[in-house]
């Protein structure tokens, strides 16, 4: 279980705000969604750079991402699915899209333009 991984113990989810958040894995290795808002950690097994820092979890959002989320979760309270999932995406994942479309019709952009 994904929270039982050390990295796991008393993070705080920058999106929702849960304390401590509470994960469920993902379809990617290592990689693990905040159960109450759908936000993609990595909990284990990242990047060579992430291997050689160890500092999980690692937030696996552009930060240009990050306010588009915390907005979406403060208007609907709804799970984003924003995980790595094979297959079908994620419960949430379409919907949130559909609502990034209506809300960012431009896109989101990047903090360096």
């Amino acid at each position: 279980m994904a929270n039982h991984e050390p990295s796991a113990q008393g993070n705080v989810c920058v999106v929702c705000g849960a304390d401590p958040v509470t994960y469920q894995w993902s379809d990617r290795s290592g990689e693990a969604m905040c159960t109450q808002c759908g936000t993609p950690y990595q909990l284990k097994w990242g990047s060579e750079t992430q291997e050689t820092e160890g500092a999980y979890p690692y937030l696996l959002l552009r930060d240009e991402w990050v306010p588009v989320v915390k907005r979406y979760y403060e208007e609907t309270g709804a799970f984003a699915g924003l995980g790595t999932m094979l297959g079908e995406p994620a419960p949430g994942y379409r919907t949130f899209f559909a609502w990034v479309d209506t809300q960012y019709p431009d896109g989101v952009q990047s903090a360096d333009g």
